[in-house]
């Protein structure tokens, strides 16, 4: 697999610079392309909320106001992605097309956030978004949690500082899961030029012996070296214990499956996962 499509989902605020400046970090090794996506509302989802008689002019009113605050945000996510793309070097096109090098375009569509941004994800091959936090609004949160679930691609949660590239150390989380070998696959284009790989393991028993030697024949046959690192959690969080092994180890990515579909909606109700999501100081690359 190679990493030739990278969708990176623009709100005209001021996480849109970094979430560029990773989808570019990410396009970079494979000379792949960003597609700088910019969703505007549809003014006919709130019409519901006025009720029934809702004077044509007061209509008309609520669209007025929609399209320019859209025209405003869209005019700042274009600005963010030239400067972004001149700081980086990477060329802007008109649409998307295959060149030797990272290069990038900018779509406008209209619609739902969510529905928009997982629609553009299942013909891709990453997603990128821009850290989460607990006051986010709750689209943005959606929208990663429906790619994630619905289109079974990878994604690319950035940290608050943009990564300039993946070619040092890369965590893998691993439990032996179908989920975290699939994440391990999807990786594979940046593991190739990673300096250093670093395994992390929950032991749980006997039997990830066996998932560990699986994993280090799997690597060694696409010619990856590895480090393997037993984690004792304690009485932390997973999750939590994950992060800090990382960060200890120096990794700039870690790499994680995503759970379940049901277990995943559940743990972020819990928190688990939403730990996870809003605490990560590096990037995660996340596949279910």
């Amino acid at each position: 697999m190679t990493i030739r499509k990278i969708v990176a989902p623009l709100t005209g605020g001021e996480r849109d610079r970094v979430v560029l400046a990773s989808a570019f970090a990410a396009a970079r090794p494979c000379g792949g392309h960003v597609v700088a996506l910019f969703v505007r509302p549809d003014p006919a989802e709130a019409m519901p909320f006025f009720g029934e008689g809702v004077s044509a002019v007061v209509v008309e009113e609520i669209v007025n106001v929609a399209k320019e605050a859209a025209d405003k945000a869209a005019a700042i996510a274009i600005a963010s992605l030239h400067a972004v793309a001149k700081a980086e070097s990477v060329t802007v096109l008109e649409s998307p097309r295959r060149t030797d090098e990272a290069s990038a375009s900018f779509r406008d569509v209209q619609g739902n956030f969510t529905d928009c941004v997982t629609d553009a994800a299942r013909l891709s091959d990453l997603v990128v978004f821009g850290p989460l936090s607990e006051g986010d609004k709750p689209g943005l949160t959606e929208a990663f949690e429906n790619t994630l679930i619905e289109t079974g691609r990878p994604v690319l949660l950035t940290a608050m500082v943009a990564p300039q590239d993946f070619a040092g150390t890369i965590a893998l989380a691993w439990d032996g899961s179908l989920a975290c070998s699939h994440a391990i696959s999807a990786a594979l284009p940046y593991l190739s030029g990673a300096a250093q790989v670093e395994v992390l393991c929950v032991r749980r028993g006997t039997s990830d012996e066996n998932s560990l030697a699986e994993l280090r024949e799997y690597l060694d046959l696409h010619g990856l070296a590895c480090t393997e690192h037993t984690i004792e959690a304690g009485t932390k969080p997973v999750g939590q214990a994950l992060l800090e092994s990382a960060v200890a180890s120096g990794a700039g990515l870690l790499v994680l499956g995503g759970y379940g579909h049901s277990r995943l909606r559940e743990l972020f109700a819990r928190g688990i996962t939403r730990h996870v999501v809003s605490h990560a100081t590096i990037p995660l690359f996340l596949v279910h």
